[in-house]
């Protein structure tokens, strides 16, 4: 069933969000869960349970669904207070009492070059297997982090452990178990409900008392996020490991649970990609995070030759966030965005240079830029004319409405010709940590000094620009206006975030 409201605030949802639709009380008892299906010609489209009894009249308004965590960390704080497992393990190492100890002897056994890793990722896999009780691998853009993790898995399935694997969203844990399945031959288990669109080749179970492994002496491997531990799903389990992914994205709160639950943990992350989003004040979110906690207490594996990038897109990112260490493979260190037919403005969609820019002359905008999503859908039509699929196209903007301005001109009549154009994602930074396309275009909406100088942390936040431009591996097209370069150049010297966005714009140049 489908409900109509107000075309108004529609760039407050994105495709597929949970939403919830109420008489104007969004937190009573009478709310209907429904879920954001996009803007037709009549208004925003949600669909809503069968068994829902909407009846179609005045009042209905959307808000954004949400679930309240509070009682999980709070439950998990008491038992790391309470339990000798709490008090004797977990806290010691996030105090930094206790370092990521390394067991030569073991590292020595592993430390041997692999047919399908390269140095850094051998050198990863044996650090994580020689940890007494932790280890840390920062995986940059393209680094194959998972690819390590999936054979961390397997080692550890050998040696028949029980293992935990985990991660802050749900999309996560299934890339990770996937590659895993590839690998091992025992149970493996995803502990949730299964997902619409996002179910194959994996088991789900609803609690881990349906997986038949509650006196299984293993190994096996379970899915699950950290808040299924703290629930009636799978508050019985304990395991031998926790292998714990995106946790530069996870708060130390979150991250204590399946702590709680392991003897061991090793945790996947990369400090300078998004961090977590925090409802509470401090002075850096990044800093907030699990991954960056621990890497305080000591060193921690790095990852450095991407599959992702290209050689010159490699260049900003290693020398800004990597110290020069992250070189791009030979396979990919080539390759140049190629259309079939000659781009109009070579200059941009050319094979060279990688990175470039386009400064629009506008003044005064705040959350959108009509001119710059008319240059976003200009560019996007002559990638598609020139043979790039629109699943290979990504756009970053900075706001949801300037990603409802812009996904509104890609329902022009020019764009039916492609009819899989919805594949084509316009969305914040958030949305596309952990993709790639071939070529992203990124928009910076903003020429407004009022604006720049209350929002400038948050649009030169350098690790949202990072994850913004490594989506790409041939091509990057900086979208911005002229006033913003101008902010940026009288800025930089004093406000190192804008120094680091300064020179994006200069590396495009």
């Amino acid at each position: 069933m489908h409900f109509y409201p107000s075309r108004e605030d529609s760039a407050l949802f994105r495709e597929e969000d949970r939403v919830r639709l109420s008489l104007n009380d969004p937190d009573g008892a009478d709310f209907i869960a429904a879920t954001f299906l996009g803007l037709t010609d009549k208004g925003l489209s949600v669909a809503v349970p069968k068994d829902s009894n909407l009846q179609i009249r005045e009042g209905w308004s959307l808000d954004e669904d949400h679930f309240d965590l509070s009682d999980f960390y709070l439950r998990a704080l008491q038992e790391l207070a309470t339990t000798a497992h709490g008090r004797e393990v977990v806290l010691p190492v996030l105090l930094g009492d206790v370092g990521d100890e390394i067991d030569l002897e073991v590292y020595d056994g592993f430390s041997e070059a692999s047919d399908d890793m390269n140095d850094s990722q051998t050198d990863a896999l044996a650090m994580c297997l020689a940890a007494e009780r932790y280890h840390l691998v920062q995986g940059p853009p393209g680094t194959g982090k998972t690819h390590v993790l999936a054979a961390l898995v397997e080692a550890l399935v050998d040696q028949g452990q029980r293992i935990l694997l985990t991660a802050f969203t749900h999309r996560a844990i299934h890339h990770a178990l996937r590659k895993t399945m590839a690998l091992v031959d025992c149970p493996v288990f995803k502990i949730s409900d299964p997902f619409p669109n996002d179910t194959e080749g994996i088991e789900f179970r609803g609690s881990f008392a349906d997986t038949g492994l509650l006196d299984h002496p293993g190994p096996y491997v379970i899915g699950a996020t950290p808040f299924a531990l703290f629930s009636k799903r799978a508050s019985e389990a304990r395991f031998d490991v926790a292998v714990i992914d995106e946790t530069s994205q996870m708060r130390v709160e979150a991250a204590i649970m399946p702590m709680l639950r392991a003897q061991r943990w090793f945790f996947f992350g990369d400090r300078q990609q998004l961090p977590p989003v925090v409802q509470r004040p401090v002075e850096d979110a990044a800093e907030d995070s699990v991954f960056a906690r621990l890497s305080k207490n000591g060193g921690h594996s790095m990852l450095k030759i991407t599959y992702r990038l290209n050689e010159p897109l490699t260049r900003w990112p290693s020398e800004n966030f990597y110290q020069g260490e992250l070189t791009a493979a030979h396979p990919n260190a080539g390759h140049r965005f190629v259309l079939k037919s000659p781009p109009v403005r070579r200059e941009l969609l050319g094979p060279e240079p990688s990175m470039v820019r386009v400064e629009i002359p506008h003044i005064g905008n705040r959350a959108y830029s009509d001119e710059e999503a008319d240059e976003v859908a200009a560019l996007i039509e002559e990638m598609l004319d020139g043979g790039v699929s629109p699943g290979e196209i990504g756009v970053v903007v900075p706001f949801r409405a300037q990603a409802a301005r812009v996904r509104g001109l890609l329902r022009f009549d020019r764009f039916k010709k492609w009819p899989d154009i919805r594949k084509l994602t316009v969305d914040t930074v958030e949305r596309f940590q952990g993709q790639e396309r071939e070529a992203m275009i990124v928009s910076f909406v903003v020429s407004d000094d009022d604006f720049m100088n209350r929002l400038g942390d948050f649009l030169t936040y350098p690790q949202r620009l990072n994850v913004a431009v490594t989506r790409a591996r041939t091509k990057v097209v900086l979208v911005h206006s002229e006033r913003l370069r101008q902010w940026l150049e009288g800025n930089s010297a004093h406000y190192e975030q804008a120094a680091v966005a300064l020179s994006l714009f200069q590396a495009a140049d």
